[in-house]
């Protein structure tokens, strides 16, 4: 993968044209937040999604509707995009167009945008649960076992789509086989796993930009999620802190994952650890980590300018007493004009 550790501009200053996917997701929106929170350097923040009513829109400097992912005109809308606003960098959000967009990775290139993405082989293996099962295994990473077809296993275990699970949906705990026979004639390719009793952690991570280093990641217990994503966290501290980063060091740099990512699994009663899925983007609560002390898309910038990720691991200040509670907010849209008449921000 290419680096752009010779991108010419100033610390201070440099004005940076971004696109990012999905503007109506959290995810998206926790990107949009990181950009606006840092000062180091003007930014233009173009969104797309394939639903001009979303919030996130209202976040951005523009925004352009795009045919979904599946669709054969999705790379072409994309590049037109990225070439008419002079784009920096493509943020991709949505995990379904991951492998269309890698595979035109030359292209973006050569409308000078860096597409901020992994490559074909480490994205074949976190985007399918089985690869990434065997990917842990033949790494010696923790991991729930997965249980082979036709083989005896007891209950409960937890099931999940092999490829396609996104926000938790069709993954279920199953607690008898009356239950696993109605899963396996809905959902298509599911993987049954060991059922884990314990804490579930997200680590949000940030690499180089070639993927070769390690830099520091904000590890948070998932104290409650709705549809997916955390609605209650809280950052995790001490030994168990440092054994999750050793292993995530050791395995990210393996699969050469470039910029943020977030990897999550459980921490047992007893203090084992186990990994069970590696996504190669931001995390939906990245807000939450960028207030702890790691705000990625910031640093991916520095990283851009030059700065050593060295130099961003020794600037990084993690608050270890910061929880998290969500709450829901509103955009109102009267013909032209935007408002949110009860902001708690204004």
């Amino acid at each position: 993968m290419e680096q752009y550790s010779n991108y010419n501009c100033g610390m201070i200053g440099k004005t940076f044209t971004i696109v990012l996917d999905g503007s109506g997701t959290t995810t998206a929106i926790s990107v949009i937040k990181g950009l606006k929170k840092q000062n180091k350097y003007k930014v233009k923040i173009v969104a797309i999604d394939m639903d001009e009513m979303n919030a996130g829109r209202f976040w951005a400097d523009k925004f352009y509707v795009v045919p979904p992912a599946s669709d054969e005109n999705f790379i072409e809308k994309v590049l037109q995009i990225c070439e008419e606003e002079k784009a920096d960098i493509f943020v991709p959000i949505i995990d379904t167009a991951f492998l269309k967009l890698s595979q035109n990775r030359n292209r973006f290139k050569e409308v000078g945008t860096f597409l901020l993405l992994a490559d074909k082989k480490a994205l074949e293996i976190t985007s399918d649960k089985l690869k990434t099962y065997e990917f842990f295994v033949n790494n010696n990473i923790p991991t729930p076992y997965v249980f082979k077809k036709d083989e005896y296993f007891d209950f409960p275990v937890f099931v999940k789509p092999r490829v396609g699970g996104r926000a938790s949906i069709n993954a279920f705990k199953v607690e008898n086989s009356k239950e696993l026979e109605l899963y396996l004639s809905k959902i298509p390719d599911l993987l049954m796993q060991e059922y884990i009793e314990g804490n579930e952690f997200t680590a949000d991570c940030l690499n180089s930009l070639d993927g070769k280093h390690f830099i520091e990641c904000i590890v948070r217990k998932r104290v409650e999620t709705k549809g997916g994503v955390s609605v209650k966290a809280e950052v995790i501290s001490g030994n168990i802190e440092k054994r999750i980063k050793e292993y995530i060091a050791s395995f990210s740099v393996k699969l050469e994952i470039p910029g943020a990512y977030n990897v999550q699994g459980f921490v047992k009663d007893n203090g084992d650890i186990l990994f069970t899925e590696i996504n190669p983007r931001f995390a939906g609560t990245h807000a939450f980590t960028i207030e702890a002390g790691l705000n990625s898309i910031e640093h991916i910038l520095d990283m851009f300018c030059g700065v050593d990720p060295d130099e961003i691991k020794g600037s990084v200040n993690i608050n270890y007493n910061l929880k998290m509670v969500r709450y829901w907010d509103e955009i109102f849209i009267n013909g032209g004009k935007v408002f949110n008449p009860w902001s708690l921000w204004r």
